[in-house]
């Protein structure tokens, strides 16, 4: 492993330790499901609040934003609003996290890539595709090691953000709109953290509700 391989790697296991668990605190009322979820309701409006729930690209997200799942279920009589000024993970000091547009979302993250799609040891030919039934080979002079996987810098936001994210939209009486939201890392020193909803009537604009789900950061 060359010194460069060696430092990349070791930055990317850094990167990913750093970034801290958030999960349902003990008071939370917790729903069975992906991740790690709880759930709340207000005025007919069920929310149901899900951490740890990303499994798409990049793998390493939470190093930059907080992604949690968020499903409304509305029961009430009222159109609700939709919007990610609706929404934030609250400290005990009053510190608000806001949830981001994704497309306010910038940076990149690490994620780890195989080198090549035909592992071998050795110099030499290498197999790299096949084109009308023939194999491609591509001559390597250095040695591979296909247990080692390379990493590369992924921009924000991915497709994977964008068509995963809870839309700002307007839920009808009745059905219900999921998502992911993607909130502002807390800094260090954060132990806890409220996942908050503003319930919003989306013909008046009256608000009528809001609910708070308790997280704890480990």
């Amino acid at each position: 492993m060359t010194a460069t391989r060696a430092v990349t790697a070791a930055l990317a296991l850094l990167l990913a330790g750093c970034a801290a668990q958030l999960r349902p605190a003990p008071t939370a009322h917790l729903v069975a499901g992906r991740g790690r979820g709880a759930e709340a309701s207000d005025a007919g409006v069920r929310v149901v609040a899900r951490a740890g729930a990303w499994q798409a690209r990049p793998a390493g997200l939470d190093t930059t934003v907080t992604p949690v799942l968020v499903t409304i279920d509305n029961g009430s009589g009222r159109r609700v609003r939709v919007r990610y000024a609706d929404f934030a993970l609250v400290a005990p000091t009053g510190q608000r996290f806001a949830a981001l547009d994704p497309f306010e979302v910038r940076g990149s993250v690490s994620e780890p890539v195989a080198a090549y799609a035909f592992p071998r040891f050795g110099w030499g030919p290498r197999l790299v595709g096949v084109s009308r039934r023939r194999p491609i080979y591509l001559y390597d002079p250095f040695f591979w090691d296909p247990f080692y996987p390379g990493f590369v810098r992924v921009d924000l936001p991915t497709g994977d953000m964008v068509q995963l994210a809870l839309r700002e939209t307007v839920v009808e009486p009745g059905t219900s709109a999921s998502g992911f939201l993607y909130f502002e890392r807390p800094g260090r020193g954060v132990e806890r953290l409220d996942f908050t909803a503003q319930l919003v009537d989306a013909g008046t604009g009256e608000e009528f509700g809001s609910v708070t789900i308790p997280f704890v950061l480990d």
